[in-house]
């Protein structure tokens, strides 16, 4: 590959990346919203949960779907379709009257995260060479985080200005723009499409990713390890700090989006590591036991300085930026016709179980272990009621860590193709 030619694959790569930011964007904003939410509807920490988890509901039905698209289709093409849904759903979620009409609109926007970051990753694979996919992972999941740190801080600073439904009107425009980005720069060679053999159809080509077990112990590493980017980043975070540490809404944003902070810089770090290692597990196994150390301190070290919060909230976000190395132990396991299929099937589980059963769930335990006290329309809980619900995250890094354990190293190389 020419320099040229290089740096225009990499170019549209990072272009293409931005589907993902407005995809993360729209899985984190719900942290920023919960109170408000809540006022409006007179919801508990379970609604609401479950409210966010209908996003969630939508990738667990359409992820499957959009990995075999995506053996399929042109990722340009999917990109564009899910844009345009994703926007009317926003629009429809800013003029809610009622939680049932908000769980549909979430429920719209939820189909695009099923394309989120597998599309990107495939677009990554049918551009640059194996060799180059851990990088190319950890820059895409890092501009994610850009989605989820303008998520909190800056949704927060939108919602104060303008209202919240204001603020979302506000995203569909964001996302408008996004889509006409996409339209503009995002094109693959015909060439570069592999498509699957005529040998191949759908049925055959989910079963043979389902029965490899590396998609699995992969998908599952990835999941447990991004539980506290999906229990504190997409929802708890805010309301947690708010409560706990009595610190107003900004405040509290602006440190839980340290969170994103530090999978900035950790998912690339993680990524030149292995592949300056030439070793996958390694690093993952490193990224998931400090995780597991700064997560503990923050639950259970007790009041802690608002200082160290915004350190210990960005050292779990870059421990936790680990995760992004079984993306390409995915990829290099598996042939480029099955690729799509077996990150969709990974996708699954991190979106299906760390978000879609995970927030409701969290949610009834705080509801199990909270006093039921509410001020101004919104559910107050004690800090003992948050460590029982939180304790969730350790358990699932540790679930990780064993993972690692299962999952076959392949030191960087495609094992076929």
């Amino acid at each position: 590959m020419t320099i040229r030619k290089s740096f225009q694959a990499w170019f549209v790569v990072l272009v293409g990346a931005l589907f993902f930011f407005y995809a993360f964007f729209q899985v984190n904003m719900m942290g920023p919203l919960n109170q408000y939410i809540s006022q409006a509807f007179k919801a508990d920490a379970s609604q609401v949960g479950l409210l966010s988890a209908f996003y969630f509901y939508a990738n667990i039905i359409f992820m499957l779907p959009a990995g075999l698209l995506l053996d399929r289709f042109p990722v340009r093409k999917l990109f564009l379709f899910n844009m345009l849904l994703v926007i009317a759903g926003t629009l429809i979620f800013a003029s809610s009257t009622n939680l049932a009409m908000a769980s549909f609109a979430r429920f719209l926007c939820g189909i695009m995260m099923a394309f989120g970051l597998v599309s990107c990753l495939k677009l990554a694979s049918q551009l640059l060479p194996p060799e180059r996919m851990a990088l190319a992972s950890s820059l895409i999941v890092t501009i994610g985080m850009v989605g989820g740190i303008f998520s909190h801080l800056p949704m927060e600073r939108m919602i104060t200005a303008f209202g919240w439904r204001g603020a979302l009107i506000g995203v569909s425009f964001i996302g408008l723009f996004i889509l006409l980005i996409l339209w503009g720069i995002v094109k693959v060679p015909p060439q570069k499409v592999t498509p699957p053999p005529t040998s191949m159809n759908v049925w055959k080509s989910l079963f043979v990713a389902l029965k490899r077990p590396q998609n699995w112990y992969c998908g599952l590493f990835t999941c447990f390890l991004n539980l506290p980017v999906a229990i504190l980043g997409a929802l708890f975070g805010i309301t947690y700090l708010t409560q706990v540490y009595m610190l107003d809404p900004t405040m509290a944003a602006s440190i839980t989006s340290m969170l994103f902070f530090g999978m900035i810089f950790g998912s690339p770090f993680f990524g030149w590591l292995s592949d300056f290692m030439k070793k996958r597990k390694l690093p993952m196994f490193l990224g998931a036991i400090f995780c597991l150390l700064f997560m503990m301190i923050i639950l259970y070290v007790g009041h802690i300085h608002i200082s160290a919060l915004y350190f210990l909230f960005f050292a779990v976000g870059f421990t936790s930026g680990s995760q992004v190395l079984g993306y390409p132990v995915i990829s290099e396991t598996n042939p480029p016709h099955l690729t799509g299929t077996a990150l969709s099937l990974a996708a699954i589980l991190i979106m299906g179980i760390g978000y879609g059963l995970g927030l409701p769930f969290v949610g009834k335990l705080l509801d199990v272990f909270g006093t039921g006290k509410v001020e101004g329309g919104v559910h107050i809980y004690a800090n003992a009621a948050y460590q029982k619900a939180f304790f969730t995250i350790p358990i699932g890094i540790i679930i990780s860590m064993i993972m690692v354990a299962l999952i076959k190293e392949t030191n960087c190389k495609q094992a076929q193709r």
